[in-house]
């Protein structure tokens, strides 16, 4: 708990696999809608919605997570290089 109050530790990754999903399902529907439209140019706007809605949105959520993987990574560099060095200094 303490490293959720200090901000030690993370809330975003979650948030932004929660609104992944979300993105996934606005996706979906905006798809079908498009598929429904009607002709053949509907049909065809549907299925590239679907497509690559869907791969930007995963694009987009995979861009944020490694920031954060980025950040995780830095801050272990960081203690390791403070755990080698007691004294502070580099």
């Amino acid at each position: 708990m303490q490293d959720l109050l200090g901000f030690e530790k993370m809330v975003t990754p979650i948030v932004i696999r929660i609104l992944y999903f979300l993105g996934l399902l606005v996706v979906l529907i905006s798809g079908v809608g498009a598929l429904f439209s009607g002709g053949f140019r509907g049909i065809l706007t549907g299925i590239a919605i679907l497509i690559f809605g869907a791969i930007m949105v995963r694009v987009y959520s995979e861009l944020l997570i490694l920031l954060f993987r980025i950040h995780d990574n830095l801050v272990s560099i960081n203690q390791q290089m403070k755990d080698r060095n007691p004294s502070g200094q580099l």
